[in-house]
């Protein structure tokens, strides 16, 4: 009996338990990053759009008011947001123009206890008219 082979009962399970585990563990980590991504996203929207209103709506200078309106909304829900305001040029309250707003956010991939791993920019556009009746000074 010294010849024999070991035995491979239970073998199959373990091999299962692995396999499944290959696929399962990804799925669950996919699952887990959409809804912070998501959450950001719509962030990232609403924080264009919020900057696009304040600097239409703005008197002196428009770009500083989207910012300031942005800003506080990022810092508040622990976002490192990039701002750009007019494609990164001059804004123009001049009647029937644009007000532009691009609002860029890192998400984590994954929280863990020892830190952030991976990341996934999210980002959003709005313009915003300026009005065609607007009184300017």
């Amino acid at each position: 009996m010294a010849g024999k082979p070991l035995s491979q009962r239970g073998s199959a399970a373990l091999e299962l338990a692995l396999g499944m585990g290959l696929f399962v563990l990804p799925a669950v980590v996919l699952v887990l990053a959409f809804s912070p991504w998501l959450e950001a996203k719509t962030f990232a929207r609403s924080a264009a759009a919020e900057g696009a209103r304040a600097a239409v709506l703005a008197d002196a200078d428009p770009a500083e008011a989207g910012i300031a309106a942005v800003q506080p909304m990022a810092e508040a829900r622990g976002y490192d947001a990039e701002i750009v305001m007019c494609g990164g040029g001059p804004c123009s309250l001049e009647r029937g123009s644009y007000i532009t707003v691009e609002v860029t956010i890192d998400v984590p991939l994954i929280l863990t206890p020892w830190g952030e791993v991976g990341g996934i920019p999210v980002s959003a556009f709005h313009a915003e008219p300026v009005d065609a009746y607007r009184s300017l000074p």
